[in-house]
């Protein structure tokens, strides 16, 4: 499944050479000209641009236009990020439903990804907050949509990955929430295998309670071989395979709580700039750490703190080669997909050892828009869990026709289970 790369109207506040940008990449396509729309800055430094792009930069397209307190809505250019329209917001008593766990995620960026989070099990994608649009199609044509108005446009738009056209501004939806003073303790609960973690993601997602943010992880890494101090060969050590499960639940702060708070934030941000300026293989250790920070995350925190949980410690340890897939099953094969998703990954890895950590994410996501593209498939109309996997590559390990038996692989499993494949890209 694609999901949206939404693009916008306004004259007054379009780039002047978008449109043109835009034709002429349509009538260049003959010639192999590709276009590539950046909302803000790269994250990683190891992200290569296509051979001979035009680059459209929304960068500078980053205001936060209006907001409308009696609607609870507030409208933004493609290229603001998430967390400044945060901030403009939480001074009205307002935030965003759903947003990234990066504080440089733009609007438009989001947007064209579908957007989940740890809240999307209470309020679904960031693509469901979207009230209407406005873009720049293929041709260069502005143009809006909306809910109640194009709404099929405003559907093709959202699935279309970004190749229908650009977003330029947004409307969202916003709720009544403190996000600085809303306080959230963790429950937290720990597994050595994989069967029992995810049974238990499965039954958390199925019954949420009033948990306002949720997510599971696991982590299976390969045998570590270490070359053996004296003599030739190799030790191999054991693998090492650990799963957690968080949900986070309204509490009512003390001193120590915020205390706790305080130290816990701090260490996991510097742990997380150490990790960002460790380079290479030797840095490793101290990324894989920085991941861990994420698993043992502070008993008790701010919501903001907790949706930006992974801001400087996850990331740090994202860099690398690596093959990663997301899926949203419905919940009634929730647990078969994940089995055979695993099972696909492990099975190559132990036939060929083309990776090395297999990691997997997992969300519970309650979204009008995943149960329309689900009906609109002829498939049950019911709610899903994203599961998310990511494998670590060893150098020149994964050749072009192992890929394809894992991409075929995948495509079974999305047919046979009823789920939709997840382009974050």
């Amino acid at each position: 499944m694609s999901t949206p790369h939404i693009v916008s109207n306004a004259e007054e506040y379009l780039p002047r050479d978008t449109a043109d940008v835009v034709r002429t990449v349509r009538d260049s396509r003959g010639r192999s000209e590709r276009l590539m729309v950046r909302g803000g800055e790269l994250l990683d430094e190891g992200l290569a641009l296509p051979a001979q792009p035009t680059v459209v930069s929304l960068r500078r397209m980053n205001q936060v236009l209006d907001i409308n307190l009696g609607r609870r809505t507030v409208r933004v250019q493609a290229g603001a990020k998430l967390s400044d329209i945060d901030r403009r917001l939480g001074a009205h008593g307002l935030g965003l439903p759903v947003v990234g766990d990066h504080r440089d995620i733009t609007a438009g960026g989001f947007a064209s990804v579908g957007g989940v989070s740890a809240a999307s099990h209470k309020h679904g994608l960031f693509i469901d907050q979207i009230v209407d649009l406005e873009y720049v199609d293929t041709d260069g044509r502005i143009g809006t949509c909306g809910r109640t108005h194009h709404t099929e446009r405003f559907q093709r738009i959202l699935g279309a990955g970004g190749r229908a056209g650009i977003i330029t501004a947004l409307t969202l939806d916003a709720i009544e929430i403190d996000k600085e003073r809303t306080w959230l303790t963790t429950d937290a609960d720990r597994f050595l295998d994989f069967d029992s973690f995810v049974e238990h993601a499965y039954a958390e997602i199925l019954r949420p309670g009033n948990a306002e943010l949720q997510v599971g992880r696991w982590v299976d890494t390969a045998p570590l071989k270490v070359a053996r101090p004296v003599g030739t060969g190799h030790v191999q050590l054991g693998t090492v395979r650990f799963g957690q499960w968080s949900s986070l639940y309204p509490t009512a702060p003390t001193r120590g709580l915020r205390a706790r708070r305080e130290v816990g934030s701090r260490a996991r941000k510097s742990l997380g700039a150490i990790a960002s300026a460790a380079p290479g293989k030797a840095g490793m250790p101290v990324r894989n750490a920085a991941a861990g920070a994420v698993l043992f995350a502070p008993k008790v925190q701010t919501l903001r703190d907790a949706e930006y949980l992974a801001d400087t410690a996850l990331s740090s340890s994202e860099r690398g080669p690596a093959y990663r897939v997301g899926i949203f099953a419905p919940l009634s094969s929730y647990t078969s997909v994940f089995y055979r998703l695993h099972d696909l990954f492990s099975g190559h890895r132990e036939r060929t050892g083309c990776f090395t950590v297999i990691s997997a994410m997992t969300y519970g996501v309650r979204s009008r828009y995943l149960r329309a593209e689900s009906a609109a498939r002829g498939l049950p109309a019911e709610d899903h869990g994203l599961i998310t996997f990511t494998c670590r590559l060893r150098p020149a390990a994964l050749p072009s026709e192992q890929l394809r038996d894992i991409v075929s692989g995948i495509e079974e499993i999305c047919r046979s289970e009823n789920s939709l494949r997840y382009e974050a890209e």
